[in-house]
């Protein structure tokens, strides 16, 4: 049977293994094949398995980024950042609400 190997420890190898600025390279190939995948998406030339396909490279490598970076930095920022997004989803439900009763 195969050891379980977590994440941070795959992460911490690969980092090892091939350098911090060769990883920061393929973040920033993984990122551009995302865009391009959805780019293609939209226009009906890529399957949502091209696009799921994608978004994991790019999860694997952010999260590599913030093996890289700090990740307490990145998981407050993070939560920052999606407190910031559930007031602006609040507000404007808040704004819709209160021009329904206006007409």
């Amino acid at each position: 049977m195969e050891k379980t190997i977590l994440p941070e420890q795959i992460y911490a190898t690969a980092i090892l293994e091939f350098g911090i600025q060769p990883q920061i390279n393929m973040a920033i190939e993984e990122c551009s094949e995302l865009v391009n995948a959805l780019c293609k998406y939209r226009r009906g030339r890529n399957t949502e398995e091209d696009v799921i396909t994608e978004i994991a490279d790019v999860m694997i490598m952010a999260e590599q980024m913030a093996f890289i970076f700090g990740q307490e930095e990145v998981q407050k920022e993070k939560e920052r950042k999606q407190l910031r997004l559930l007031d602006r989803i609040r507000k404007i439900q808040k704004e819709k609400h209160d021009g329904k009763g206006k007409d």
